[in-house]
């Protein structure tokens, strides 16, 4: 079974862990590697193992997905980790889908599961059964997210079946298979649904490894989803691992480490890949101190896109001074060539990148925590951030102004 073990930072709740399972040891804040049909999206196993910041990674197997192949793993008989050749990393099996969120439908006894075959119904007794073959590391109890705006009789429903079936899938022995439960919180926008929520959880606290926060990044705004957080971690263990799903942006990730979130479940390298965008904003706590506002920041950017013609004949790695096999190997100019000519690799090479850089941005989050400075961190990337989109804003409207100005006089 797993344990997670806690540095103490008494003066906030963001706090650094370590996970660890077997031989395999794996720190947090962090989050998990994004996957499609089982396996990491655009990376081989050999270009997954040679990423840089971390050895060991967590990987979020979405339950539809492997729903469909149950049957082969059943004969297989060995587990996920050994089909997917996946045996050094910690593979997390999820419901909620972090790409895109779609309300799942729902009853008393079952839930509905949509593949490429069409929509089936999952009892708690089927759930238990397939978890049993799936073997992951770690299972969420059986529960789906719904909108933030649903109405209170549907919110009640799903915090009730959601609270019976984790019962059910504790009274399965499923600790008995090495497999570390998850337990969900629900309720919606309903305060008092999620305490209660939580405090059916809390029934079983000792049998959880951790909690799901569920059901946002499904409409509510920052402000709502913090202030509903804050109280349920204020009554959540300690030792629990807190889990978040669907939200994953820079300043997204910063705020709830700051409430003590633990692991984000988010495709947002991903997204970015899939836009031709390569992350390049500065996560470096020292060298962000030693900017001012006097800089000179109109070169630089959060994000570049390397579909823009700029980058046809630009023989720069995407970050000077990236160790990922990307900016070492290759230019903007090479991936911009890529991207035009639809291979397949751009998207490979833009993925290795900003899944590299998220890791450093986690290492360095990590890094700032254990020194006592994650508020300073905080406040120094947040005004970084900010600024250089001021800045990126003002260029592309001064742009626009020359062009209509240039029409004008035509």
């Amino acid at each position: 079974m797993a344990t997670f073990k806690i540095s103490d930072n008494k003066d906030e709740k963001c706090r650094v862990g370590t996970i660890e399972i077997g031989e395999k040891s794996y720190s947090t804040p962090s989050f998990m590697l994004y996957t499609k049909e089982g396996s990491p999206i655009n990376l081989t196993k050999d270009l997954l193992n040679q990423l840089p910041h971390e050895k060991t990674h967590s990987l979020q197997l979405l339950f539809s997905d492997l729903f469909q192949f149950t049957d082969v793993l059943e004969k297989f008989e060995k587990g996920v980790h050994k089909f997917l050749a996946l045996q050094d990393h910690l593979l997390f099996l999820l419901i909620r889908d972090s790409s895109s969120f779609v309300e799942a439908e729902f009853n008393d006894d079952s839930i509905s599961v949509t593949t490429r075959k069409g929509k089936t119904k999952i009892t708690i007794q089927d759930y238990v059964k397939l978890v049993k073959i799936i073997k992951p590391d770690f299972a969420t109890s059986l529960s789906v997210d719904i909108p933030w705006e649903t109405s209170r009789k549907k919110a009640t429903k799903i915090v009730n079946s959601s609270s019976i079936w984790l019962e059910r899938f504790l009274d399965s022995n499923i600790t008995a298979d090495n497999i570390n439960t998850f337990g969900v919180i629900q309720g919606g926008k309903f305060d008092d649904l999620r305490m209660k929520s939580l405090q059916d959880l809390l029934k079983n606290k000792d049998k959880l490894f951790g909690t799901i926060l569920s059901g946002f990044g499904t409409g509510e705004t920052n402000d709502e989803r913090n202030q509903i957080i804050k109280k349920l971690i204020d009554e959540l263990p300690k030792e629990h691992v807190k889990l978040i799903s669907g939200v994953g942006s820079p300043e997204e990730i910063l705020n709830l480490v700051e409430l003590g979130v633990d692991l984000f479940s988010t495709n947002y390298p991903n997204l970015m890949t899939e836009w031709g965008n390569a992350l390049t904003f500065n996560f470096k706590f020292d060298q962000l101190k030693e900017s001012t506002d006097d800089d000179d920041d109109d070169d630089v950017e959060n994000k570049i896109n390397l579909w823009d013609s700029k980058y046809v004949i630009d023989t720069t790695p995407i970050i000077k001074g990236c160790d990922c096999f990307t900016c070492v190997q290759h230019t903007k100019a090479y991936i911009h060539h890529l991207l035009n000519t639809h291979e397949m690799l751009a998207e490979v090479l833009l993925t290795i990148h900003n899944v590299s850089h998220y890791l450093g941005f986690f290492e360095e989050i990590r890094r700032v925590i254990k020194d006592n400075k994650f508020s300073e961190y905080k406040k120094s990337f947040l005004e970084k951030r900010i600024q250089i989109n001021y800045n990126s804003n003002n260029n592309a409207s001064n742009i626009n102004s020359n062009n209509n100005s240039n029409n004008n006089e035509k």
